[in-house]
């Protein structure tokens, strides 16, 4: 997550309600989706415990899969250009969605959630997708710090783990600039979150590790984001110029960096 990106979550109010609590059962296949990819795009909906729509999409075969998770306020779906995502689909089974709050999905219930909310939801969605464990997870900014979060929670289920210009906030400064649950799309409360993420006994496994920094983001990026190479004995760090959005302006130089993660493994 970025602080910048939070800054302009905090401005917009999404009063809507729909549900709870996450896990399966309903779904709803559309088949392939429109999209300027060449790869095949397996798309459609499944709903929680709750009663809220998740909608997704996968593409490819093979093992280990890789997850994508969105930044902040962002749905999957619609995150990753054809540039980034092919050549992995070229490689193995690729799935991403949209967060409650994003994209096609439904909004969230109208309740303060927490790291530990989203990572129910994505624990629901690997499973539904039938992504088999261990699998890579690979998110940008606040997804990045989300899949720290969850793999966490389990590290014996992640093959691999990529943030792409994912920052280390500190909690107090995110108090002091007034961020609410009730300021951003996704209801999360990302004070809680990010004193979570503040407290971790790193190293959380033994996994390889990607952190990828943008050179034109915030300044002095690249040395708060060297924070999450203590998640791994196995980690490092690479420096790919361009702003925050990393796979949309240079999807190419990320995307090469991540296979290099799946070739290792």
């Amino acid at each position: 997550m970025r602080s910048s990106g939070l800054l302009l979550a905090a401005a917009l109010m999404l009063v809507a309600a729909c549900g709870e609590e996450p896990s399966d059962e309903s779904d709803t296949s559309t088949g392939v989706s429109a999209s300027p990819s060449p790869a095949e795009r397996r798309t459609g909906t499944f709903k929680l415990r709750s009663g809220e729509s998740i909608y997704y999409w996968c593409a490819g075969e093979g093992s280990p899969g890789v997850l994508l998770e969105a930044g902040t306020d962002s749905g999957g779906t619609d995150a990753y250009p054809s540039a980034f995502v092919d050549p992995l689909v070229a490689k193995t089974t690729v799935c991403t969605y949209d967060r409650l709050g994003t994209g096609r999905s439904d909004p969230p219930p109208r309740t303060r959630r927490t790291m530990r909310d989203l990572c129910a939801v994505q624990d629901q969605v690997v499973a539904k997708l039938d992504l088999s464990s261990p699998y890579v997870l690979v998110g940008q900014s606040g997804g990045g710090n989300l899949n720290i979060g969850c793999a966490t929670r389990h590290p014996e289920r992640v093959a691999g783990l990529v943030t792409i210009d994912s920052y280390h906030d500190d909690p107090d400064d995110l108090r002091a600039e007034g961020f609410v649950w009730s300021g951003n799309p996704e209801f999360v409360d990302y004070v809680d979150y990010s004193e979570e993420l503040d407290t971790l006994t790193m190293p959380i496994g033994d996994f390889p590790v990607l952190v990828v920094s943008a050179t034109e983001a915030d300044p002095g990026g690249e040395k708060n984001q060297s924070h999450w190479l203590r998640l791994s004995p196995n980690s490092r760090q690479v420096a790919i110029q361009g702003p925050h959005d990393l796979q949309e302006v240079a999807p190419e130089r990320v995307v090469t960096e991540v296979l290099k993660v799946l070739g290792s493994l």
